[in-house]
């Protein structure tokens, strides 16, 4: 274990020659950098000096294009190499990673090490440190995301894991590592309160009451038209103050959602891409598609509620028909633009399954939910769609194995089995294993009776049988 400390504890010596080198940033930068990353080797702990020495670093290579594409194109889609170095050499290894570091700022493999190395060390604000530069250098990656929020609460940070999971989830709302990481943290938030609560100095914890006051009302969720509009023309004031801020871009497209105003949202959301830290950013261009999407929805909802009271109104049948038509030609171009420069997203490699198989292309979606399995969340649908594919080409032996999976490894009874069991048997009935067949429909009769037309088929055999 080494204790982390601020530059002050260091040794006095230390201190003047960290003075001098900083006094010398401007005239030689690389002596600076020389002086600082000589006396970290010898105090690993300190922390401060870490944190001084890492911005420099990065700062100097943002002098040239080439060093700032180095800095913003390193990606962690390389497997951790050096995973388990840290605990068998600790030090070692933090000491290997400031080395890498020293020679590729922009590298996350390093940073990865120095977090894996002082984790074993327990110099949790270093681990804090070493993640927070990979958010820097690659904001969207959700591995680093769920890594950095536990080490937020390991280290005691509650708040920063609550925002930390809000930052996963406005990237993947599904996503329940998130959920649970900020369960955590509102149960340790919970276990805090009553204590912080009550010391004299609760007051002077908050730097300015009155613009904590503020920042809880706007965090409430204003449903009033006047509330909302008032917010829309504080953060266009924001946006035309710093147009190089996202987040403003993104406060003024959630605004006009609540607002219901679909088409200024995604207006903003597509202003905020246009900037050039918005270029690269997957969160928007994920937050486009799905507000998109909510449009085509609202859209269709509109349409079938006008076929309510026109039920035979060619004209409104053929503008519901065209928006359906609309939402999946564009669901299907997003998703095949995302699957090829995202390859090995398989969340992405599902959905754009599901829109090939509701367009009946059941050839090309076949192989989508084969890659889909490998993401654990929505392995067991792949399967059943997969299944389902196979049964719709009648490759019913290939659909009866999908299905017969599910079957075996679902232990509860939930809809997605009782489909499986009842997709199994229509395999069977369709071969003509008419005995087969109605042993699979009598276990789902036995556990709902009133799923899908199960009931007729129960009824039918046991007619023919009488």
């Amino acid at each position: 274990m080494i204790q982390e400390i601020p530059i002050a504890q260091l040794d006095p010596r230390q201190v003047k020659q960290l003075e001098a080198a900083e006094a010398a940033i401007q005239s030689n930068l690389s002596y600076t950098l020389e002086v600082y990353s000589s006396i970290l080797k010898q105090s690993l702990g300190c922390i401060e000096l870490r944190k001084k020495l890492r911005a420099l670093q990065i700062k100097s290579i943002q002098g040239s294009t080439k060093g700032l594409n180095n800095l913003l194109g390193k990606v962690t889609a390389v497997p951790f190499m050096f995973g388990g170095k840290g605990e068998k050499d600790p030090e070692g290894t933090l000491i290997k990673a400031e080395g890498l570091i020293e020679k590729n700022p922009g590298s996350v493999l390093a940073h990865e090490m120095l977090a894996d190395a002082a984790t074993h060390l327990e110099m949790k604000e270093t681990v804090v440190f070493a993640y927070e530069t990979i958010r820097k250098i690659h904001p969207t990656n959700i591995k680093n995301l769920k890594q950095l929020g536990n080490a937020y609460l390991e280290f005691g940070n509650t708040e920063k894991a609550i925002e930390t999971g809000n930052s996963i989830l406005k990237i993947n709302p599904t996503d329940g590592d998130a959920v649970e990481l900020m369960k955590r943290a509102s149960v340790a938030v919970a276990m805090n309160k009553g204590k912080w609560e009550e010391s004299e100095d609760f007051r002077s914890q908050l730097k300015d009451e009155s613009e904590a006051q503020a920042l809880e009302q706007q965090s409430k969720s204003i449903t009033d038209s006047k509330g909302l509009e008032d917010l829309i023309r504080q953060s266009y004031e924001k946006v035309e103050q710093e147009p190089s801020n996202l987040n403003n871009y993104r406060q003024l497209s959630e605004y006009y959602h609540r607002y219901g105003d679909l088409e200024n949202s995604i207006a903003w959301i597509q202003e905020a891409r246009k900037q050039e830290a918005g270029q690269g950013d997957v969160s928007l261009e994920e937050k486009e598609r799905q507000l998109t999407l909510e449009y085509f929805d609202n859209s269709i909802e509109e349409w079938e509620k006008l076929l309510i009271t026109k039920p035979e109104d060619e004209e409104t049948i053929n503008s519901r028909d065209n928006a359906i038509a609309q939402k999946k030609l564009y669901e299907k171009n997003q998703l095949e633009s995302l699957v090829q420069r995202y390859p090995n997203d398989y969340g992405y490699r599902y959905e754009l399954g599901i829109n090939l198989f509701d367009n009946a292309d059941y050839d090309n979606c076949l192989s989508h939910f084969q890659l889909a399995q490998r993401n654990a969340k929505v392995r067991l649908d792949a399967i059943l769609y997969l299944g389902r594919a196979y049964s719709r080409k009648n490759f019913y032996d290939l659909a009866i194995e999908q299905f017969s999976i599910l079957k075996n490894e679902i232990q509860i009874m939930d809809d997605r089995k009782k489909d499986a069991i009842y997709e199994l048997g229509c395999c069977f009935e369709l071969m003509g294993e008419q005995d087969k067949a109605i042993e699979e429909f009598k276990v789902v009769y036995s556990a709902d009776i009133s799923f899908r037309d199960v009931a007729d088929k129960i009824n039918a055999f046991y007619s023919r049988n009488k």
